[in-house]
C-alpha cells in the first residue's frame, strides 16, 4: 500500500519527538559500532564514542525526493540499502548493537524479524527495540495481538511451499488491513482532516482486494506491556535461546526493550 500524504506526515510527526527515556537508555547501554534501521530524519541520539550505520530500504537521495516536506539536512546518509526486516546485506556476528524504533509493529511476522535482527549481533551484542503502546496511539480500540497469533504467523511463514499456509497468511493480513482501515486509519484521518469521510464497507473491501497486504505500511500487530513481555519471554526461551532479556520498560506511549546476546 502506498502511504497517503496525510498518513505519511502522521508517521513522521510521531517519530519526530524522541522520548527521553529511550535516549537515556541508549546512552546507558549502547557501546561500540552498530546499526539503526529506518532512522530517516530522527536517528536515536547516541554517546559520542558510539558509531552507528543506517539501514533503509531507500537511499538518502530517494528519501529526500520521497519526503519533500522534511529538511534534507536532517535525513541520514544510508549505509546499507536493505530490507530492514531481513538484513540480507549484513554479515552475522559483526555488530555490537542493533536499533529498531517503531519498526517491529509494521512486520506481519514479528518473531522472524526479531530472529533476523539477532543474527548480525556479536556475542554480548544488544538488540534495542521500541514499540508503541496500542492504547496510547492511533491503534486504541484494536484487539491486542495474542502470543498464539504471533506464533501462528511465524509457523505459517515458515511453510512457504504450503498453499494452505500461504492462503491463511493472506487472509490474516487482510484482516489486519481491514482492522487498520476501520480503526487506526480512521482515528488518524478524522483527527487531522475535518473533511474526512469514513469509507463504506464496500470501499474498504475494494481497497483490501487491490492492496498488496504483505507489503502494506500499516501496524499489523498491537501490543501492551504485558503482551510484548510475553512475546520476548517466548522468543528468548523458545526461538533464540542465546538471547536474554536485559530490560523492558514503559514510558508514556512506548515500550523500550533491550535484549543481549550470550557470550558463548
Amino acid at each position: 500500500m502506498t502511504t497517503t500524504p496525510l498518513l505519511g506526515r502522521y508517521f513522521r510527526k510521531l517519530k519526530a519527538a524522541i522520548p527521553r527515556r529511550r535516549e537515556l537508555l541508549a546512552r546507558r547501554y549502547l557501546r561500540g559500532c552498530g546499526l539503526e534501521i529506518g532512522a530517516l530524519h530522527r536517528p536515536l541520539p547516541l554517546p559520542s564514542a558510539v558509531r552507528v550505520q543506517y539501514v533503509d530500504i531507500a537511499s538518502r537521495e530517494e528519501n529526500i525526493q520521497k519526503f519533500p516536506e522534511l529538511d534534507p539536512s536532517d535525513i541520514v546518509e544510508v549505509d546499507y540499502i536493505d530490507d530492514g526486516f531481513i538484513l540480507s546485506e549484513i554479515p552475522e556476528n559483526t555488530q555490537d548493537f542493533l536499533i529498531a524504533n517503531h519498526v517491529l509493529e509494521h512486520s506481519p511476522n514479528p518473531i522472524q524479524v526479531l530472529k533476523n535482527w539477532c543474527r548480525p549481533l556479536k556475542p554480548n551484542g544488544l538488540l534495542f527495540v521500541t514499540i508503541p503502546i496500542a492504547e496510547k496511539c492511533f491503534d486504541k480500540g484494536r484487539p491486542e495481538t495474542t502470543l498464539d497469533h504471533l506464533i501462528d504467523d511465524y509457523n505459517l511463514y515458515n511453510r512457504p511451499t504450503d498453499h494452505l499456509a500461504q492462503q491463511r497468511i493472506k487472509e490474516k493480513n487482510r484482516d489486519h488491513l481491514r482492522e487498520w482501515i476501520t480503526l487506526s486509519e480512521r482515528r488518524i484521518f478524522s483527527k487531522r482532516d475535518s473533511t474526512y469521510i469514513k469509507p463504506s464497507v464496500e470501499e474498504i473491501e475494494k481497497r483490501i482486494e487491490h492492496t498488496d497486504t504483505q507489503n502494506s505500511e500499516i501496524h499489523f500487530h498491537t501490543f501492551s506491556m504485558d503482551s510484548y513481555s510475553r512475546l520476548l519471554d517466548y522468543f528468548t526461551k523458545t526461538v533464540e535461546t542465546g538471547m536474554e532479556i536485559e530490560k523492558v520498560c514503559k514510558s508514556r506511549k512506548e515500550i523500550v526493550s533491550i535484549l543481549v546476546k550470550s557470550s558463548t
